[in-house]
């Protein structure tokens, strides 16, 4: 962390360099502004890119706020294209990174990172107080280190992942994020619970989803939270039109949701109230929220849902824990029952935490099943391969692993099936196809070139 944490900071550094041939005229020669620019290649390294988002007021005169993105996958263009209408209105510069990724060693990430924040302080006119990082899963970690690693960011949204505090202040503003039924869920709510209880300001926002990345108005209500910290802290000034709008927008979303009456609806709306207390004290009049919120507390339905809630999260993590000791030592049988009362559940939180249960197996599977594939361990491999494709069936990483076993164990037509099965559910790294040395034994097949021209 500590050479990592040097690097950065002198990254940070060049934001103040001039330039001698002017690198933020040359990229403005080509790169479109209010569009997605896919891939800009860095100087020192062309082999990593990023993808861009400049507003259509972009001048290299000013300086503009900027969201670094980062996703599981190297997929920059996933995050940019979530944020870029937020971007737009608020007139932020986005950079998805293409090149980190998870599974890298991390001097391979400390290179990536040191050549995609030197690349980009070099060409765009940044507002070196208001640097903020995105990030999904893997990504959201990447992020987290890098926060906590430097000075200098302002701000962090997190989602699906987040990190461990070592002291009683962050230094950046942070906001946790995690679908109502992502196998990470159980992390996110503890770390906004920690960080609560050493009084540091944080927000943790739960949409209805997945593992995956937000809806883009649960990203843009986030990205709206950091410029309202902007304006309460004076690094920028008051935007008064923007607070109204994120008030009126709240106080509509709490409106519809009371109206609801049923105790899920409630909560979410005593949980927006919460939060808009919190974003908006100092800036904005927020008494009548308040009173909401009061009101919505002392419900009954509401008490019992955070009472069950509670108990529901505790049931969870001794589930998670037997998952784990139990990975290896009980049979496929076993896992079948399991999985199966688990799919059994069809509505309400108990859905949810269902739901984060086999998502929380899903992950297990993937990182017992590649250990066991560098391996070469074949036996363990079809262990949790079996039990992998069974409790996440649409999950290419699950079926490109089977396609790997079965290439190295005598089955190369069925190998051929699985990695079709794996495109079908959204594989799509070709390079991968041509390098896995676990795939060494299909490419002479005609259906293996078949794929890889496709």
């Amino acid at each position: 962390m500590k050479k990592i944490s040097i690097l950065f900071l002198i990254m940070f550094a060049f934001l103040s360099c001039k330039q001698v041939d002017n690198p933020k005229e040359q990229l403005l020669k080509w790169a479109k502004k209010g569009e997605i620019n896919e891939r800009v290649s860095c100087k020192s390294d062309p082999s990593q890119t990023y993808c861009l988002y400049l507003p259509s007021n972009y001048e290299i005169g000013k300086v503009y706020p900027i969201i670094y993105a980062f996703d599981p996958h190297g997929n920059g263009r996933i995050p940019v294209a979530l944020i870029k209408n937020t971007a737009e209105n608020l007139g932020y510069i986005v950079v998805g990174s293409n090149n980190s990724r998870n599974g890298l060693r991390p001097e391979r990430l400390n290179q990536i990172l040191s050549t995609l924040f030197a690349d980009t302080q070099n060409k765009l006119s940044i507002d070196s107080k208001r640097v903020y990082l995105v990030g999904f899963s893997g990504g959201a970690r990447v992020a987290c280190m890098v926060a906590q690693g430097v000075s200098g960011v302002s701000g962090v949204i997190a989602c699906s992942a987040g990190f461990q505090p070592s002291r009683n202040t962050l230094g950046f503003h942070f906001i946790g994020v995690a679908g109502s039924q992502d196998m990470n869920y159980l992390e996110m709510k503890k770390l906004n619970g920690t960080l609560d209880s050493l009084r540091i300001p944080n927000q943790f926002i739960v949409f209805k989803g997945k593992h995956q990345w937000p809806n883009e108005s649960t990203v843009s209500e986030a990205i709206t939270m950091l410029d309202i910290y902007a304006t309460k802290e004076l690094v920028i000034p008051k935007n008064s039109q923007l607070i109204a709008n994120y008030l009126s927008s709240c106080k509509g979303r709490i409106e519809t949701l009371r109206s609801f009456s049923n105790g899920d609806s409630l909560v979410l709306a005593y949980s927006i109230a919460t939060r808009t207390i919190q974003t908006l004290e100092g800036v904005a009049n927020s008494d009548e929220i308040k009173s909401v919120a009061n009101e919505l507390s002392a419900k009954l339905e509401v008490q019992k849902y955070f009472a069950s809630q509670q108990q529901l999260e505790k049931y969870e993590e001794l589930k998670q824990n037997e998952f784990m000791e139990s990975f290896g030592s009980k049979p496929q049988t076993w896992w079948d029952v399991q999985i199966k009362q688990l799919n059994a559940e069809k509505e309400g939180v108990k859905r949810d935490v269902s739901k984060r249960l086999l998502g929380f197996i899903s992950l297990s599977c993937y990182s017992y099943v590649n250990r066991a594939l560098q391996n070469h361990n074949w036996e363990a491999a079809k262990y949790f391969t079996s039990i992998y494709c069974q409790v996440d069936p649409e999950n290419p990483d699950g079926w490109y692993a089977l396609a790997c076993l079965q290439a190295n164990i005598g089955k190369p037509n069925v190998a051929i099936e699985s990695l079709k099965k794996a495109i079908q559910f959204g594989f799509s790294d070709i390079s991968k196809l041509k390098t896995d040395p676990l795939l060494t034994n299909l490419r002479g097949l005609p259906e293996f070139a078949n794929i890889t021209k496709k």
